[in-house]
């Protein structure tokens, strides 16, 4: 699942995207999560040249409360079935702009392993949107699509978050296109347009915010045996 994300500033992220931040300048997080009080930034269908700020994970708009049950995570497979994102399908997409996201191997050490693009663009993550006005103040929320894993990112974890290409992106955020058109960019990206890298376990520590993981990953220790 995406739920550990690297992002810039929203100041940053409208001039590498190269659209308009209307809104009061945030900043970025190295060590962000999906949890009550996260946002993330991106760019809604509706206005696809605007900076949104979007709390994450996705509160749905006909909920007087936030949910009990993880929204941070929308499945491809069965986003369709799901009361939380049915209604959003074709109608309320969004991008999630980050510079990588965090995953743990499936394995007794858990080893950390930050996933980049390449060619050190922003990473363009496909979403969904919605808008809730029954809470205390009205709330522009964003939950990221996720799939099975190309190669890359399953030798690591059998999720993946669905990356798009700046064309694919154009293509999902086009609202003149019926859904199953814009579906059909729900698709791995290619193995080739990600970079893989072991970090230090230090990210393990949600308040962390120093980026000294990026340093390498820690020393095993030597067997005896």
């Amino acid at each position: 699942m995406c739920g550990r994300v690297n992002f810039p500033g929203s100041a940053e992220t409208a001039k590498r995207l190269g659209v308009n931040d209307n809104d009061t300048p945030k900043d970025g997080d190295i060590n962000g999560f999906a949890f009550k009080d996260s946002y993330v930034f991106g760019l809604a269908d509706r206005a696809p040249d605007t900076l949104r700020h979007f709390h994450w994970p996705l509160i749905p708009g006909w909920s007087n409360t936030y949910p009990s049950y993880q929204t941070h995570n929308a499945r491809s497979e069965d986003m369709a079935e799901r009361s939380a994102y049915k209604h959003l399908l074709g109608k309320r997409h969004c991008i999630i702009a980050i510079n990588g996201f965090y995953e743990w191997e499936r394995s007794r050490e858990k080893t950390p392993w930050y996933f980049s693009m390449a060619d050190e663009s922003l990473m363009l993550l496909a979403g969904l949107w919605d808008y809730n006005t029954k809470l205390d103040a009205p709330v522009l929320s964003c939950t990221v699509i996720t799939r099975e894993p190309n190669q890359v990112v399953g030798e690591v974890h059998n999720r993946m978050p669905v990356i798009l290409t700046r064309a694919d992106a154009d293509i999902w955020l086009d609202m003149q296109l019926p859904y199953h058109e814009r579906a059909k960019v729900l698709q791995p990206i290619e193995n080739s347009a990600l970079l893989r890298v072991e970090i230090g376990k230090s990210i393990n520590k949600a308040e962390n915010k120093s980026g000294d993981w990026f340093n390498g990953p820690d020393e095993k220790p030597l067997s005896l045996f």
